[in-house]
């Protein structure tokens, strides 16, 4: 029985539990057999864009607001894209998909809620009479959502959590592939300009700019509050495991968890990419075009250390020596790039797994079989770590020439050893990328300051700025090349330190001192979250959107 008053709908669970249902609230919808969310794939906008479960990780692609239809019925509409949820093609077969699209308040966008025990609902569409499951009842993220005859499965069961709250299964983790998925002025890599004075590198451009670079992970409706030059997303997921995948006309329900099919099977193979270059390049800023560019974090090698056995770390370092995954993995990431194409992108390339090499000693002595994963187009290289950087490299060079590539500073032991990070990525090769690109922390300090969380001091002082800037000033100026800083945290120091609410103090700090910036050879600031509960661009009270339009309407800071 369904009771409607006022904006609140009281919907009965069982004989002596009721759930109210709040048509104001967004919720996050929890599904009983995996623990994952209803989530729209990647935070697509498009009609028709896939409709996955993922694991939580609080983005607004995983929110959900009711609509009242009528007769007990709603519409579940995403706070992302505004679409609603949708039998696509007004089908009545069992196990066609549930996508998004465009709200028309027709009959196969309408959903009631059918009680079932423990507080969960089936959604069960008004046109097919079908209940909204997860095929073939997968617990993994990706898991294609689906109508099917209402059999009252665990799968088709979901739990209502108000977004924000913890409460239910499927507790919020680190976001994974469909972490918000997310771009400046024109032209190529980056060209370093003579030496100054005195020794060290000036870099007069990066990405086509003279000045340095504002961006981040934001959905598109943000991105487009601001002059933002840059959004930045994650690419990984385990490499296709054959080229049938690669030359497929369209995707695969079965291929959803691969990068290249995360937009769903009525889309081709590598639309992730081809489709998000696309959004880059037509953004605006007050109605007007304003075209931005994409920072790809390709951070595919952690994925290749699960297939290995050992996951992060010794896995990752295991799997680079096996022709097999080496192989796969090459070959996906000529995919990725031939999908670049002649975009004007950047690509950070792999975060952390160069301080795991660096663990083991000189790069030039970690094995790797790199000549024979990819003789097309490394068959001279070194078969070392050393010689998969300049494979990566020299592909993107190939593939993506427009491109700029760029080595992630993985210097964990930089504060004691910064000249054993300049030798390691000398023998790396990083003379020969385009930029060096550097995470600042992954959450906001005052996340970390939670005695939950460890208790520990991660805001900044202008001795730890100072020190930081000093390291990346020297690494820049080891190999000649910029560096930009990626994943600084979002937080600011209004925040009431609860869940994407933390406080922070470097978004403030990096714009009050940009001259400093820049004296660093950092070319660009891009913030974002790298964990969830953290506070993003949407939940910082417009702290970053004002910076960025402060910064360009006082004409920016130039580039040294």
């Amino acid at each position: 029985m369904v009771v409607v008053a006022g904006s609140a709908v009281v919907v009965s669970q069982a004989s002596a539990e009721q759930k109210t249902l709040d048509l104001k609230k967004w919720y996050v919808l929890v599904n009983r057999n995996s623990g994952k969310v209803l989530d729209d794939r990647a935070f697509a906008t498009n009609d028709g864009a896939a409709v996955v479960q993922w694991a939580r990780h609080g983005g607004a692609n995983q929110q959900w607001q009711f609509i009242d239809a009528g007769d007990g019925y709603y519409r579940l509409q995403n706070r992302t894209s505004g679409k609603v949820l949708d039998d696509l093609g007004w089908s009545k077969t069992a196990g066609s998909a549930i996508v998004q699209w465009k709200d028309l308040n027709a009959k196969n966008q309408q959903f009631k809620l059918a009680k079932s025990p423990n507080g969960y609902v089936r959604l069960v569409n008004r046109f097919s009479g079908m209940a909204v499951g997860v095929r073939n009842a997968a617990k993994a993220d990706g898991g294609n959502v689906v109508q099917n005859r209402d059999r009252g499965g665990a799968d088709q069961q979901w739990k209502l959590v108000p977004a924000g709250s913890v409460g239910g299964a499927g507790t919020p983790t680190a976001p994974g592939g469909s972490v918000p998925a997310s771009q400046t002025p024109s032209d190529t890599r980056p060209s370093p300009s003579s030496p100054p004075a005195g020794g060290g590198s000036s870099t007069k451009r990066f990405m086509g700019s003279d000045k340095v670079l504002i961006g981040g992970s934001m959905s598109d409706a943000s991105a487009t509050a601001a002059p933002f030059d840059m959004r930045y997303a994650y690419v990984h997921s385990r490499p296709a495991p054959s080229s049938d995948y690669y030359t497929a006309a369209r995707c695969q329900d079965a291929w959803s968890s691969w990068w290249g099919c995360w937009n769903g099977s009525t889309t081709a193979p590598g639309t992730y990419v081809t489709w998000r270059d696309d959004v880059a390049a037509h953004a605006t800023y007050k109605g007007s075009p304003r075209p931005q560019k994409m920072l790809w974090t390709w951070y595919s090698l952690r994925d290749l250390g699960d297939a290995a056995g050992q996951g992060d770390g010794p896995g990752e370092v295991k799997a680079i020596n096996r022709l097999d995954l080496l192989t796969r993995y090459l070959n996906d990431y000529r995919f990725f790039l031939q999908k670049i194409g002649k975009s004007h992108d950047a690509i950070d390339l792999e975060p952390d797994f160069w301080g795991y090499v660096r663990s083991l000693g000189n790069p030039h002595q970690v094995p790797a079989q790199v000549s024979g994963a990819n003789p097309t187009d490394c068959g001279s290289q070194e078969n070392s770590a050393a010689g998969l950087a300049q494979c990566l490299i020299s592909m993107a060079h190939k593939y993506a020439p427009n491109t700029a590539v760029g080595m992630h500073l993985s210097c964990f032991d930089w504060e004691t050893s910064t000249q054993a990070c300049v030798k390691d990525y000398a023998s790396l090769g990083a003379q020969n990328a385009d930029f060096l690109a550097s995470d600042v922390s992954d959450r906001d300090a005052g996340w970390y300051a939670q005695p939950t969380h460890g208790g520990s001091d991660h805001f900044w002082t202008d001795q730890k700025a100072a020190a930081a800037l000093r390291f990346y000033k020297t690494m820049a100026e080891s190999v000649d090349k910029p560096v930009v800083l990626w994943q600084i945290p979002v937080g600011n120091m209004a925040q009431n330190n609860t869940r994407n609410h933390y406080k922070d103090d470097k978004v403030d700090w990096f714009f009050a001192h940009m001259n400093q910036v820049a004296n660093a050879h950092v070319a660009g600031l891009f913030f974002g979250p790298g964990q969830e509960e953290q506070t993003t661009v949407e939940s910082d009270g417009g702290n970053l959107i004002n910076k960025t339009i402060a910064y360009h309407n006082s004409g920016g800071t130039a580039l040294k």
